[in-house]
């Protein structure tokens, strides 16, 4: 996910990241080695495989929003999410069923309701269109680090609001995770040299 943004082709170039980016990224893949050590080898194989491949999707749309740089990353993000929602309805009928489909919908409360609302607008519309806006106005590299805090933000919301415990490794997987997010933001992009003041044509 990280690599393949921070490799975005733009311009006819590679954004290639510099020494000390590379250096934030093996911090913060060192703290996904911690959390992945923590958890154990007890998770089924499938379920690890999807992740991966959402991770593999989650970096090739990035490369495809910074080189089509949207001008409204808003009003762009609206559309693109009306695209999959004949998809995920064909593929809940298909693997839930009608009956589960109709219970859902009939049991519906304020309180679903209130979620899906969250859901659709706060974390995709809002979200995913000012990650658009970030993207199509700074370097892939300089942006796609910041989703390894997703981890981090989601072992502290769970221990502080659903009273979860936290290991003492997972912690240290949160503190490597921010860490390397920390030296990749850190890092002074390197600056072009100013090209040459044109010569004054001769009278």
């Amino acid at each position: 996910m990280w690599f393949s943004s921070a490799w975005c082709l733009t311009s006819g170039s590679y954004e290639r990241p510099g020494r000390v980016r590379f250096m934030g990224m093996a911090v913060a893949l060192a703290g996904i080695g911690v959390a992945a050590v923590d958890e154990g080898a007890s998770g089924p194989v499938l379920a690890f495989v999807l992740v991966i491949a959402a991770a593999a999707c989650w970096g090739a749309s990035n490369v495809l929003t910074r080189r089509a740089a949207p001008p409204d990353a808003l009003n762009s993000m609206v559309w693109v999410s009306t695209v999959p929602v004949l998809p995920l309805l064909g593929l809940s009928l298909l693997f839930e069923g009608w009956d589960r489909d109709r219970a859902a919908l009939t049991s519906l409360d304020w309180s679903g309701a209130g979620i899906i609302v969250y859901v659709a607008w706060i974390t995709t519309v809002f979200g995913f269109g000012a990650w658009g806006f970030l993207l199509s106005r700074y370097p892939a590299s300089s942006v796609a680090p910041f989703t390894l805090l997703v981890p981090v933000f989601g072992m502290s919301s769970a221990a502080l609001l659903l009273d979860e415990p936290v290991s003492p490794l997972r912690w240290c997987a949160a503190a490597l995770l921010a860490g390397g997010v920390a030296l990749t933001s850190l890092a002074g992009t390197r600056r072009r040299p100013a090209a040459p003041a044109p010569e004054p044509a001769p009278a």
